[in-house]
């Protein structure tokens, strides 16, 4: 008797241990997707890409101040299928019975399988976690050169799915092998940092898909800090762009490392993009997503 029930002791304590491990760090929410990977793939049919909308986040309020800096905007010019273009890729996904775009980067990880986007782009902020959600990296003109990868699992800060805060507005979606590959194996991966210094030159990278553009082709806004948002807390930042919804999620580049993503903007600031500054929560986001 004894000896029983010690080994279920033992038998508890083993399957608490999992539990704990596998379990998602203070600060950051987590939804294991239950989607198959057949059924998401063939749920994004060509016309159900090219009729998602784009997610808008525009702010009201805010002071009216149009970027000050020099700042540029483009379609980007070379082969989107050579790295580090092939790194940056169009996001699709299902909220509230609506099929969305959003823009992410495949970045480095220990599992090899993390799209850096906007927590928007994985959850309502505060709500529920987005369904049928899929990468496509180097996507142009409705083309899919690497094919389309599934979510495993989505994860977002605490702070955005609990309570929809700008400020940590951030998200890692673990990806499915495609063909018995890891996305970066395939794609590559950009770095990503954390608590660096704010005044940066940044290369923002979308796919803007409301008026005046497509969401078919990639584009590019480098530009010096701007500004920060002082109604944020810790403060967002800043940068000269003029990309519109879709771009939400698209990485702003720093020596070939994520630093930020696209965000929101103000109505009445013309031309001004905002992101979140990536401290110590969105490491946690980040740390879950690469170990998981």
């Amino acid at each position: 008797m004894k000896t029983f029930s010690a080994l279920l002791c033992l038998a508890l304590f083993l399957v608490l241990t999992a539990v704990a491990t596998a379990a998602p760090p203070d600060g950051v929410d987590l939804k294991r997707v239950t989607e198959s990977r057949a059924a998401v793939v063939d749920y994004w049919t060509t016309q159900r890409m090219k009729n998602a909308i784009p997610v808008e986040q525009t702010r009201g309020g805010g002071k009216a101040k149009r970027a000050a800096v020099p700042w540029t905007s483009y379609e980007y010019p070379g082969a989107y299928t050579t790295f580090p273009a092939s790194t940056h890729g169009k996001v699709f996904f299902t909220l509230n019975g609506f099929n969305y775009v959003c823009s992410g980067t495949a970045v480095n990880g220990s599992n090899r399988s993390v799209v850096w986007t906007a927590g928007h782009c994985v959850n309502e902020g505060p709500g529920a976690f987005a369904t049928n959600w899929a990468f496509v990296p180097a996507y142009r003109d409705g083309s899919r050169p690497f094919g389309t990868w599934t979510a495993r699992a989505l994860i977002t800060s605490s702070a955005w799915a609990g309570q929809g805060n700008i400020s940590y507005d951030v998200a890692g979606a673990v990806m499915n092998t495609n063909g018995g590959s890891a996305l970066t194996d395939v794609v590559g991966g950009r770095g990503i940092a954390f608590n660096y210094n704010r005044n940066q030159y940044y290369t923002s990278f979308g796919y803007p898909a409301a008026p005046p553009f497509t969401g078919q082709r990639l584009w590019v806004c480098e530009s010096q800090l701007q500004t920060s948002d002082p109604t944020t807390s810790p403060q967002t930042m800043g940068i000269g762009c003029n990309m519109t919804g879709g771009s939400s999620g698209g990485g702003w580049i720093v020596g070939g490392a994520v630093h930020s993503v696209n965000s929101y903007g103000y109505g009445n600031q013309p031309n001004v993009m905002y992101g979140p500054y990536q401290g110590s929560v969105a490491q946690s986001v980040y740390n879950a997503a690469s170990t998981r």
